[in-house]
Parts: C-alpha cells; sequence; structure tokens
C-alpha cells in the first residue's frame, strides 16, 4: 500500500496519511543529494512529449493533445507513434528540460535493470537509463503501466525507472505505482500540469489527486462531450464494440457521486527528487 492510502483513523472518520502531510519519495539520500547539488534552472520551459500505442488504452492520445496545447507544443517536440524509436527517444531527451513520456512499460521484479521502456522499434532496458548523462533534463512524467513496480527483494526499492532518470540527470520524476484506470491516468495528468503552472512539484501532484478524488460525476460530465467526440474520431482503428464499452464506463461513472474517491484511483502516482 503506498503511504499516500494509509489509513489514519480519527473520530470515527477514515482519513488518508495525504490528508495530513505532503508526500515525496526518495529513493535514497545518496540520490536526493545528486538532485540538490545539480545546477537548478528557475522556469524549465523546452517541453516535450513521447507518445506510442498502447493495448488497451483509450486516452493516450487525448491526454497528449491537451498537453500539447497547455503548453504551445510544436509538432516538432512531439514523438508520436513510429517516430518514437529508440534513437530518437535517446537524441530527443537530450533537448528538453522537461518530459511527458506516454507509453507502455514491462517490469522486471527478478532483474529490475532488465526491465524495459517500450518505444516503436524495440525497447530501452532501466540498465541503459542508467548509463545516460541528460544534465538539461529537468523533470520527468512516466505515464506509463506499472512503471515503478519494483518487488524484488534485492533491488532495495531503489532501482526503478524514476530513480534512473534521476541518476541519469533528471531532478524530479512522477510516475505510478500500478497500472491506474486509463481514464483518471489523463485527467490526473491534465490536473497536474494546471497546478504546476502556480505551485511547486509535490503540492501540484498533491493537488492534482485531491482534485481527481473529489472530482464529482456532475463535474465529470463537463468532460463527457469532449471525450466521446475524442472516442469517435481517435479511436477509428478500434472495433465499435470497444468504443461502446468506454463510452458506457465513461456514462456511469457520470452517474456516480465521487466516481474516483477510492485510493486506486489516486494514490498510485509518486513525486521523487526536489519539491
Amino acid at each position: 500500500m503506498p503511504f499516500a492510502a494509509l489509513p489514519v483513523i480519527r473520530q470515527k472518520e477514515t482519513k488518508y496519511f495525504c490528508d495530513y502531510f505532503r508526500l515525496r519519495v526518495v529513493p535514497s539520500c545518496q540520490i536526493l543529494s545528486y538532485c540538490s547539488e545539480r545546477i537548478l534552472i528557475p522556469n524549465p520551459r523546452k517541453m516535450a512529449i513521447v507518445e506510442t500505442p498502447i493495448d488497451n488504452r483509450f486516452y493516450t492520445r487525448y491526454e497528449s493533445e491537451n498537453l500539447a496545447n497547455m503548453h504551445l507544443i510544436s509538432p516538432q517536440k512531439r514523438l508520436q507513434y513510429s517516430q518514437a524509436t529508440i534513437n530518437n527517444y535517446h537524441n530527443f531527451i537530450q533537448q528538453v528540460q522537461v518530459l511527458h513520456s506516454s507509453h507502455l512499460s514491462s517490469t522486471n521484479i527478478v532483474n529490475p535493470l532488465a526491465s524495459k521502456l517500450k518505444l516503436f522499434d524495440g525497447d530501452i532496458p532501466l540498465s541503459k537509463i542508467l548509463t545516460w548523462q541528460l544534465p538539461e533534463l529537468f523533470d520527468v512524467f512516466l505515464s506509463s503501466c506499472d512503471i515503478n513496480l519494483n518487488e524484488t527483494e534485492i533491488s532495495d526499492d531503489i532501482l526503478t525507472f524514476a530513480t534512473a532518470f534521476i541518476s541519469a540527470g533528471a531532478r524530479h520524476v512522477i510516475s505510478s505505482l500500478w497500472s491506474v484506470e486509463d481514464l483518471t491516468r489523463a485527467l490526473f495528468c491534465l490536473f497536474y500540469y494546471q497546478h504546476r503552472q502556480k505551485y511547486k512539484r509535490s503540492e501540484a501532484l498533491e493537488k492534482a489527486q485531491n482534485q481527481l478524488r473529489y472530482l464529482t460525476g456532475t463535474q465529470l460530465s463537463s468532460y463527457k462531450k469532449q471525450l466521446e467526440e475524442y472516442l469517435e474520431q481517435y479511436m477509428k482503428h478500434e472495433n465499435s464494440e470497444k468504443i461502446q464499452q468506454q463510452k458506457e464506463k465513461l456514462s456511469w461513472f457520470s452517474q456516480q457521486n465521487f466516481p474516483f474517491i477510492h485510493p486506486y484511483y489516486w494514490a498510485g502516482f509518486i513525486s521523487q527528487g526536489i519539491s
């Protein structure tokens, strides 16, 4: 169970650890020291997006399109689908300060160094990322399935993709502890980047979690038309039955008082590195 969702019972009311503390995960004191000693960039603005198709992930493009519009990211600063090759990815991230990376990963719980980021033409093992030097890279958002999952007993809980990017040069990484519901992952990303315009990283994450957690079905309905149009326009390669299932799920969420109140939907996102 993540720290954010640890129950705290007070006066017959169940709250969570995150209701009393703003949380930031530190893989190790040494890695945190690396982050603090690096040259800080006051307002890192050179942002880029990497996105590749993901099975059973319907809102990857919705997430990326909205981020691109929010931050005025040009097509040249987006690696999409067949462009997201291993070589392009490595060259790309050496030129940016903020990276939003949305694609599939494969976690190896027996040998974490063999865990992989899956791109269009192959995989990048975690061991390879540890050898990179990315002095300009500041913020990384790993919007991928099970990207931070790590259960092997021999790793001391430090050999994750977030740790690898921090070791390579990033000052801060957001990742998820499990495969979060597709729709809520996309909404959380948008909420986080909206709050990030005003708040520090860990505070923006906290506010995004709470916004998702207390989002009402009525509020979700305001996104419903846009999301349905997106499903029709960009999911043409999917069969009509799958699109209809997504619409029905969206309608069901919209009918609930607080559809994403359970920690499953919001507690898996964690902040690592500087605040």
